[in-house]
């Protein structure tokens, strides 16, 4: 396992999408760093999977509401992209329950007609190995919010597939 999640670390970091141009070339999987928002188009291998381009990216470095933030996507999308913010996020009344219910977010909204699964890697320590995490899927012309309790550093999407 260790040396699967070496090669998965290897193969996101040599594809880490600040160092390229975009559009990227279509490719399985890229990492992102935190505080980023990036918008992906799908690309069919097969009839099931799908490679991806990063067609738009920028650092996002504000502190958004965990719970209110439908207004960080347009209401119509160019088709078959997902726009992805990976960011910090809070909520709470006083500047204390703020602090305390900080939380890594990841929001999407799916601009694509498909339903789809994929695999999702962290990467918690600078420099350090990813592993995998678990994820909710992602479903058409919907929003989705991924959290985590703790810091993540990158994170690696990759083998988008359609949901049977």
């Amino acid at each position: 396992m260790k040396k699967l999640i070496a090669a998965i670390s290897s193969f996101l970091f040599s594809t880490l999408i600040q160092s390229q141009e975009l559009p990227t070339p279509p490719a399985n999987g890229f990492a992102f760093p935190l505080g980023s928002k990036f918008t992906i188009k799908l690309y069919p291998v097969d009839t099931m999977s799908f490679n991806y381009s990063v067609i738009a990216f920028e650092p996002y470095l504000e502190i958004v509401d965990s719970w209110n933030h439908d207004n960080l996507f347009a209401a119509q999308g160019q088709d078959s992209t997902i726009t992805f913010y990976f960011c910090i996020g809070t909520h709470g009344d006083s500047e204390k329950e703020r602090k305390e219910n900080m939380k890594i977010l990841l929001l999407f909204k799916n601009y694509s007609k498909f339903a789809l699964t994929y695999l999702s890697d962290i990467q918690k320590k600078e420099d350090g190995e990813f592993e995998p995490t678990s994820n909710i899927g992602i479903y058409p012309g919907a929003t989705g919010t991924e959290i985590w309790p703790y810091m993540i550093r990158m994170i690696g999407l990759r083998e988008f597939k359609k949901k049977n």
